[in-house]
């Protein structure tokens, strides 16, 4: 059990610090007003967010092995500690600011997984195949038909926070299909559509994040996305592959799950829209600030020239 718990804590570090990565590279970009694959490609051509990737696709292999023998909802509280990951980053490379209430929230977050590590032991999935299938191809339908109107929300602000939403669906329905899955053999997956729901949820994921990330703030965005990941993979863990704490820790394991999560949250407090704009344009005038590349990357409203 002590590899998988290392490869979750890994995985933590990888998405936190693929997140803030993203955020730098998104941001030198204009915004998308439509629902475009092909942002992926221009993204393509920076290091930053090539990086990112490669962090991603880390992050995520090491969960998809933790997945094997862990329950969904103790991989997916730990990579919700990304978050406090991307918070303290965000401090370095972007120019945020964390006050004591967060440096608290981080502690208690941290405290939380703990706790729910003690809470569970390795457990193989119960899998209904053909529940699992229809809920990854149905889940992956109602991600996309969301993220094409989704792009035309007004304000951009609020956009942003639905399609992290969006965006953390889709990796939830990611790690679903990782948890769920009978075989990893190529010949198998070739021939399952739930591993090409996967893909699908994969790819809408990493657009939606970065889509996201241009239009609201970095740690706004990855809270709503780590929120709506960790809850919503959590409990399609519990439905579609029987993944339950151990006999008698269900309340400590409820509880510690309870404390992740209002760990993050309140780290994301100081990255609300407003107070980034506020603070940003207190420390950056609007004539330099779009220069800075910690401003540009935090600021939604602001691009590097």
């Amino acid at each position: 059990m002590l590899p998988a718990l290392v490869c979750v804590a890994a995985a933590a570090l990888c998405s936190g610090a693929a997140t803030v990565l993203q955020a730098v590279a998104v941001r030198r970009l204009p915004v998308q007003e439509r629902l475009e694959a092909g942002l992926l490609v221009r993204l393509a051509s920076s290091r930053v967010y090539l990086l990112a990737l490669v962090l991603v696709a880390l992050g995520f292999a090491l969960s998809f092995w933790a997945l094997r023998t862990l329950p969904l909802f103790l991989v997916q509280a730990g990579r919700a500690s990304s978050l406090a990951v991307a918070a303290v980053l965000a401090v370095v490379v972007l120019g945020a600011r964390l006050s004591k209430v967060e440096v608290a929230a981080v502690a208690t977050l941290g405290a939380g997984l703990v706790v729910l590590a003690s809470s569970v032991a390795p457990q193989e999935a119960q899998v209904d195949a053909d529940g699992a299938r229809a809920a990854m191809l149905g889940g992956v339908a109602v991600v996309l038909a969301g993220a094409a109107l989704a792009v035309r929300v007004r304000p951009q602000a609020r956009a942003g926070v639905v399609l992290a939403v969006l965006a953390g669906a889709a990796f939830a329905l990611l790690a679903v299909g990782a948890r769920t899955l009978d075989s990893f053999s190529p010949a198998d997956l070739v021939a399952d559509p739930g591993a090409w729901a996967m893909v699908v949820a994969g790819a809408a994921g990493l657009v939606l994040g970065a889509l996201a990330l241009q239009r609201a703030a970095v740690v706004v965005v990855t809270a709503v996305m780590v929120g709506v990941e960790t809850c919503l993979g959590a409990g399609l863990g519990m439905v579609l592959a029987g993944d339950r704490p151990e006999p008698g820790s269900a309340g400590a394991a409820v509880a510690a799950f309870v404390l992740v999560l209002a760990g993050a949250l309140a780290v994301a407090r100081f990255g609300t829209p407003d107070q980034v704009t506020a603070a940003s344009l207190h420390d950056n005038p609007p004539d330099t600030d779009a220069r800075h590349a910690g401003g540009s990357a935090f600021h939604p409203t602001n691009r590097p020239d």
